[in-house]
């Protein structure tokens, strides 16, 4: 009897683990003679990216010191080299992201991205020899636009006065003039994203995540105002028209990287099924398991779990999505290529169920290897 072919790519549990460790969990249930398990830990550009690419690009991770966005004091951030030292992996939400600020500081208001901009430079100096830094995008906590970054380059904004503002979102309604930087770095900059959002608007950066952030609604409706400002004066002084770019995702952190470097931009579905070669694997396999915290209608708009959903249906795969919890009308609107497993019904609470994801993991596995055996 041949073998079962099975792809397994979850990408995290944000409330959870990361994807690897949940890989590790589903790939331990089939460890049985009936499967050939291919594992795949997925990230569309968010918590885990780095941890991700270090597995399939076999890169050598090193820390280096930066300055904290919310306060006065120094942590470390893992950044990932290869072996030619040509490429370096950077993660957003390693250096600017939620999970590295503490919940009384959470402010989109007056946190900036100024660290990062200090730690490119830092990088471009210690490896000259570096052609293409790789970053990915989310999970961030600002919402500056990317004009923090821009600061060690030369950026100011002034107001009316003639005063120089200090680089936080509440002051951008009051900026008068902008000066750009006065230099770029050399290589070039390619950032990994999920999100295609503009910058203003209900559907923009500010409406859409500042919110999460720890922005209230007033706060909200100051950001906004700001970020069209800063727009407008970009297109008055410098002819730089991004009013109807998408480039709103990271609080905006697009705009400020290409006023300081060569900038591509990659989506998740390339970085996945291209650069990650998943949509090989899930032409090779018979089955695949995927998953995430929440499967929700964001999950089928260019996140992890959804670009490999189409691609399975693309190929005529069957999938699994094992997932903390699952909006009922997404679930619903699966066709029978599409299999959800949310671990919250093995469990009377949805606190019962994070703090057992290992257990629910294990039980949602023993359900899918059921069904994968009595349909060969």
């Amino acid at each position: 009897m041949s073998k079962i072919n099975l792809l397994i790519a979850p990408n995290s549990f944000k409330e959870c683990a990361d994807a690897t460790e949940i890989t590790a969990i589903i790939q331990n249930q089939f460890a049985e003679n009936e499967f050939r398990v291919k594992s795949i830990p997925i990230s569309d550009g968010g918590d885990g990216f780095l941890k991700i690419c270090e597995n399939n690009f076999q890169l050598n991770i090193v820390t280096k010191d930066i300055q904290s966005f919310y306060d006065e004091n120094y942590f470390q951030v893992p950044v990932g080299i290869s072996n030619d030292r040509k490429q370096i992996f950077l993660e957003s939400a390693e250096i600017i992201g939620m999970k590295k600020i503490p919940l009384e500081k959470r402010n989109p208001s007056i946190l900036n991205s100024s660290n990062l901009g200090e730690l490119l430079i830092k990088l471009g100096s210690e490896y000259p020899e570096n052609s293409k830094i790789i970053i990915g995008l989310g999970g961030t906590a600002t919402n500056d636009l990317g004009l923090g970054l821009c600061v060690p380059f030369g950026l100011k904004l002034i107001n009316a006065k003639g005063i120089e503002l200090p680089i936080q979102p509440k002051y951008f309604v009051d900026v008068s003039t902008i000066t750009l930087p006065e230099r770029k770095i050399s290589i070039q900059i390619e950032v990994i994203t999920d999100v295609e959002v503009p910058l203003f608007g209900q559907t923009g950066t500010s409406q859409t995540f500042a919110k999460q952030k720890g922005a209230t609604d007033k706060e909200i409706e100051i950001l906004e105002k700001g970020v069209i400002n800063v727009i407008s004066i970009m297109k008055l002084e410098h002819g730089i028209d991004v009013a109807s770019k998408l480039i709103g995702a990271g609080g905006g952190l697009l705009l400020g990287l290409s006023l300081i470097a060569d900038l591509k931009i990659c989506f998740a579905e390339e970085f996945l099924l291209k650069k990650l070669k998943l949509e090989e694997e899930i032409r090779q396999t018979d089955f695949i398991i995927t998953g995430e915290g929440a499967f929700d209608t964001q999950s089928m708009m260019k996140k992890g779990t959804g670009i490999l959903i189409n691609s399975a249906k693309k190929h005529q795969k069957k999938v699994f999505v094992i997932c903390g919890k699952a909006d009922r009308s997404v679930s619903s609107s699966m066709d029978n290529g599409v299999r959800i497993f949310p671990l919250e019904k093995y469990f009377p609470t949805e606190e019962e169920s994070i703090q057992n994801y290992k257990i629910g993991i294990e039980k949602a596995c023993a359900e899918i290897k059921s069904y994968i055996l009595s349909h060969p």
